[in-house]
């Protein structure tokens, strides 16, 4: 194994330049794309009751469209992309990416049957898949040092806002069009007012692309063509596979800790707004609301709290991100184990807006650690990896929870259940990243050693403070 040493740092005088207006411009644009793909993906959840009445659909088979559709494919497309989008023009990747799925969305619109929609929702799933990866390693090649944290901090409350802004866009287009479809000219007058949401809400897809398709991303290709050149000059394969084995524990931990999270923070979105009306007999729609409440303000509170941290951190700022989150972990555990203590239902919310204050913290600074130590022409790939993780303990901790709260029993079993999965998944997630500091750094000095056009972590600190 070939040992690379980790670049010097210049002593002064070098003070980090402010990324141009064509960076933040890329961030705006990769923001409204990924708000039109939240708007696209859920477009079915909201005109769900229209559809299995015009089409006869069963429950299970309008689960179908939104889960299986939606998740098992996603998660398997998402690697073969990230790969693609790290070989090829990251633009071109994700240019097509949204002609597919706007184009999968309008034909849904055209479906009469559960097999055809199921298709097309396959279709929106796939062309999904590369949206997220592409966009976590675009960034560190538009922002240089602790511009990206920055960046990176925007791009992730944009995605998290993003979520209720595209439910909320996807029900006005819905609700105008419920009462003002009749008088529309042309085909569309006499469509079905789900069937021409659907198309609406296809439209974007060529303005989006066209955004993208004029991005200013030349350093894009030329860090990963760079990162590729210098690894083989260095080492033997510059694969991913002899990567990953070099730095095995660095990825296991790091990609273990993101399973782990997702457990943690599935468990409660999942399962609370069904355990405390057992407790407490109130209104499903009343817990919902309750919860949006609580969790809305908080993870607001949880990236400023963690842009904070970024600005003032005065320590290593190499090891920055990881220590951030494994604090941000344990602290989410501890309101997750006292949920089976609450007695009134303002106690679970407060304790429920904690966990996700903490929660948010530590998610806001996981991209940062994922690209740390994803060389540029590896970066895309990192991040199929890390989606992938993600999505299958989302799917799996249910289950698990569910099963628990059978063997428990009585009207507390289910809260029962969800701290005793949640607390440990947190606990477990904090002391991966932990464990995986030594790595951690390793693999960080190898990646920057070999990759010339990247800023390491910490460097722009030091290049600031002149030390």
């Amino acid at each position: 194994m070939s040992t690379i040493a980790q670049p010097d740092v210049p002593e002064v005088g070098i003070i980090e330049a402010p990324a141009p207006f064509s960076a933040w411009f890329a961030v705006a644009v990769l923001v409204g794309v990924t708000i039109f793909s939240f708007v696209d993906r859920q477009i079915l959840a909201v005109v769900a009751s229209p559809l299995k009445a015009s089409l006869g659909l069963t429950d299970l088979e309008l689960g179908a469209l939104q889960g299986l559709g939606l998740a098992f494919f996603a998660a398997v497309a998402t690697y073969p992309i990230a790969w693609l989008a790290d070989r090829f023009d990251r633009r071109l990747i994700l240019c097509i990416g949204i002609a597919v799925w706007s184009l999968a969305t309008a034909t849904c619109a055209f479906q009469t049957t559960f097999e055809g929609l199921l298709i097309a929702t396959i279709g929106i799933a796939i062309g999904e898949a590369g949206l997220g990866p592409i966009v976590w390693a675009v960034i560190p090649d538009l922002f240089p040092g602790r511009q990206r944290a920055a960046a990176n901090l925007v791009y992730f409350l944009a995605a998290i806002l993003g979520t209720a802004l595209g439910l909320g866009i996807s029900g006005a287009t819905f609700g105008w069009l419920a009462a003002n479809g009749a008088a529309l000219s042309g085909f569309l007058g006499e469509m079905e007012p789900w069937r021409a949401t659907l198309l609406f809400v296809a439209l974007p897809g060529p303005l989006f692309i066209l955004l993208v398709a004029t991005l200013r991303l030349k350093g894009s290709r030329a860090a990963a063509k760079a990162s590729a050149a210098a690894f083989a000059t260095v080492l033997a394969d510059s694969g991913f596979v002899a990567y990953a084995r070099r730095h095995i524990v660095t990825l296991s931990c790091v990609f273990a800790a993101i399973a782990a999270y997702n457990i943690g923070i599935a468990s409660t979105l999942v399962w609370l707004p069904t355990a405390l009306p057992r407790i407490f007999a109130i209104d499903p729609a009343t817990v919902s609301v309750q919860l949006g409440l609580a969790i809305g303000p908080a993870s607001l509170i949880g990236v400023g709290v963690s842009a904070l941290c970024v600005k003032f951190w005065r320590g290593d700022r190499v090891v920055m991100a990881p220590r951030l989150a494994a604090i941000a972990f344990l602290a989410a555990a501890v309101p997750t184990a006292f949920l089976p203590f609450v007695t009134e239902s303002w106690q679970a919310m407060a304790l429920v807006g904690v966990q996700f204050a903490a929660g948010i913290a530590a998610a806001s600074v996981l991209p940062s650690i994922v690209q740390d130590i994803s060389p540029p022409h590896l970066r895309a790939r990192n991040f199929g990896l890390m989606t992938v993780v993600a999505l299958v303990p989302q799917g799996l901790s249910p289950l698990v929870i569910g099963a628990l709260s059978d063997a428990v029993g009585g009207p507390h079993g289910l809260i029962a259940a969800i701290a005793l999965v949640g607390a440990p998944a947190w606990v477990l997630a904090a002391g991966l990243i932990w464990r995986s500091e030594n790595a951690f750094r390793r693999t960080v000095a190898e990646v920057q050693s070999a990759s010339p056009l990247t800023v390491a972590p910490g460097q722009a600190h030091d290049m600031e403070t002149g030390r």
